[in-house]
């Protein structure tokens, strides 16, 4: 997240972006290696969301899924200016850190430490 942190400070906000998505995929993945052993092969955070639920037989919130979709979208449009989003800002930025921090929110709350 520091990564993430210190490019929105800087101005660097497409990178800022795909570092919140970078952080918020590895954690999910790292929880279900921890748990399971698996290594799931995909960036699709939506999809990392559901095995951690059924790992833990826990429902995921509405605003954990709506920035779970939110930071999806960075992991392409943040690296390719014609894939998506178009120009950054900072609130592009700012609202993909609050995702990520959303998301570690959830997994504490599943008990786990981070």
């Amino acid at each position: 997240m520091n990564y993430a942190e210190k490019d929105l400070q800087e101005g660097r906000f497409d990178s800022s972006a795909f570092f919140a998505q970078q952080s918020a995929e590895l954690l999910l993945k790292a929880i279900l290696l921890k748990r399971t052993g698996a290594r799931p092969y995909t960036h699709s955070l939506t999809e990392l969301l559901e095995l951690i639920a059924q790992v833990f037989s826990a429902e995921i919130p509405d605003d954990v899924r709506v920035c779970a979709h939110i930071l999806e979208r960075h992991y392409i449009a943040s690296r390719y200016p014609d894939a998506g989003i178009g120009e950054y800002d900072k609130s592009d930025a700012q609202e993909a850190l609050r995702c990520l921090k959303r998301l570690m929110d959830y997994v504490r709350g599943l008990g786990e430490d981070i």
